[in-house]
């Protein structure tokens, strides 16, 4: 059942960094996670003291794993942190970021090396072993204007040489492996909207250093994209589900990997745009039958059950399992977002119904529809909202209808109809596909 849906809207926040006026300063980010100058972080400090000088200020990642401003972690496997340091400081009008690397050398913390980059702040940090070799790349995404602009460097730490191996824009970043060797890349999503060209690339890191093995173009109408999501196609495969809104709406976009290369398979080349997964709401990819498989929803058109005037455009949502090639629908929902609830559609009712839609009187009514000749038929089923003071209160006893939830100060209710009934639809079967989120 689709009990694990989450109905959010894909939001981005700006989080700009403040600096005051003190002599060695903090962002804002300090005031909720304040460093701690005792045991290594003492004695950390003393070293970055020493290469940055003075004026500068301890700069804190805003996502991901890593929040602090200097971050430990054993990149080599010897059972040993190191640590890395995150600051900037500002000379005129210029703000440069530096992230630092310092080694516990024979018991005593020591400067490891610097890589300084113009920039205003920290979006995330991760590591990871890009080419297999036992020691951890530094993976640093850097917000240059804001999170307008952002840049992600790759560094590398070999003979005793703290390194920048590769330098690339990015709105989003994920490291994956898509073909199955075991070994990861890093591939970077970029969301140009000022010229509308929007992209996905795939880097390796070789002996030669990183290079590109695969790029494509995703909906030239993106906007704005969620946190890309590993998982696996209804095929085994392994891909990349990338949730993103529009100028009309929302797609979800997949990536996977092919022969050697990286395509986009619901990317059409004419349009330039995905339409195979447009809808008008930003619902993300859920495992709705809870088979381990993500299903993308997509969204199906129904008649409106109204007079002319008030008529609008309806649609149920079909979550498609994706082969690569197919989407093939695996459960249908009629959602009401404004009341928080979902209702399952049975198999059968595909291509039969229309719905009457009233936000007014907080109704969704599902009727028989003969679509050869757009004739409306019988009520199936009512379900409403009332508020918990007015049902309680009997106030709309008479309308015979079955309490089926309660949330808060809502009451929902329904009603059967002698059609569903004589399509075996039973009061259990209601109650299952009636979901609160």
């Amino acid at each position: 059942m689709l009990r694990k849906i989450v109905l959010a809207l894909v939001s981005f926040s700006l989080i700009l960094s403040l600096c005051g006026c003190d002599f060695v300063k903090t962002d804002m980010a300090e005031l909720f996670s304040p460093p701690t100058l005792t045991g290594d972080f003492k004695y950390i400090s003393k070293v970055i003291d020493k290469t940055a000088g003075s004026g500068y200020t301890l700069k804190y990642p805003i996502r991901g794993e890593h929040r602090s401003a200097v971050v430990q972690y054993d990149i080599d496997g010897d059972k040993k942190n190191e640590a890395f340091a995150l600051y900037s400081k500002t000379d005129g009008e210029v703000t440069t970021m530096t992230i630092q690397l310092i080694r516990d050398k024979g018991g005593e913390w020591v400067d490891g090396g610097t890589q300084t980059i113009v920039a205003s702040g920290v979006d995330m940090v991760q590591f990871c072993d890009l080419d297999d070799n036992g020691t951890s790349e530094i993976l640093v995404g850097w917000q240059v204007y804001g999170t307008s602009e952002m840049q992600l460097a790759v560094y590398g730490y070999s003979d005793n040489t703290f390194v920048q191996r590769l330098l690339q824009r990015y709105t989003t970043f994920i490291t994956c492996d898509l073909n199955g060797d075991e070994k990861s890349s890093v591939l970077i999503i970029d969301i140009n909207t000022a010229e509308q060209r929007n992209t996905a690339a795939l880097y390796a890191l070789t002996d030669s250093g990183v290079i590109q093995t695969g790029i494509c173009e995703l909906d030239s109408k993106l906007q704005s994209i969620g946190t890309p999501i590993i998982a696996e196609l209804s095929n085994g495969k392994a891909a990349i589900y990338l949730d993103a809104i529009k100028g009309v709406g929302a797609v979800t976009e997949v990536l996977i990997e092919n022969k050697g290369g990286l395509i986009n398979p619901l990317f059409d080349f004419e349009t330039r745009e995905n339409i195979r997964t447009l809808r008008s709401a930003s619902y993300p990819v859920t495992d709705v039958n809870s088979d381990g498989i993500l299903e993308i929803p997509v969204q199906e058109n129904v008649p409106a059950v109204a007079s002319e005037a008030l008529a609008e455009k309806l649609y149920l949502t079909n979550w498609c399992s994706f082969d690569g090639e197919n989407l093939t629908v695996q459960t249908t929902t009629m959602i009401n977002a404004l009341d928080g609830y979902y209702f399952t559609i049975p198999s059968k009712w595909r291509n039969r119904i229309a719905i009457l839609k009233d936000t007014e009187s907080r109704i969704r009514e599902i009727y028989l529809y003969d679509y050869k000749n757009a004739v409306i038929g019988e009520s199936l089923i009512c379900i409403r909202a009332f508020s918990k003071k007015d049902w309680d209160g009997s106030k709309y006893k008479d309308l015979r209808m079955n309490e089926i939830a309660r949330r808060d100060n809502t009451v929902f209710a329904y009603k059967l109809n002698d059609a569903i009934i004589d399509m075996g639809i039973t009061h259990s079967d209601v109650e299952k596909a009636f979901v609160l989120y």
